[in-house]
């Protein structure tokens, strides 16, 4: 019997949820529990996200070159300025 293989949402997707419970929680509108329901799915999407521009992260630190033209490791502070 073949596995049901759920596909990892992008970057993009996640974000569109994240952004679409953010803008339910703050209608203030839902009641408790769908308001309870609506943050977990947020947490979740942010998680995504955050795992997700992590892994960009490392793949830039890895595909940078030095003057030579050679691969060189070089980290990205939080603001995307190289450490030099």
């Amino acid at each position: 019997m073949p596995k049901n293989k759920t596909k990892a949402p992008t970057f993009e997707t996640a974000l569109k949820q994240l952004e679409m419970a953010v803008d339910r929680l703050e209608e203030g509108a839902l009641p408790l529990s769908e308001a309870l329901k609506v943050f977990e799915e947020g947490l979740k999407a942010s998680n995504q996200c955050r795992s997700l521009l992590e892994d960009a992260r490392q793949q830039v630190e890895v595909l940078i070159r030095d003057s030579d033209g050679e691969f060189e490791l070089v980290s990205i502070d939080s603001k995307g300025f190289a450490d030099e």
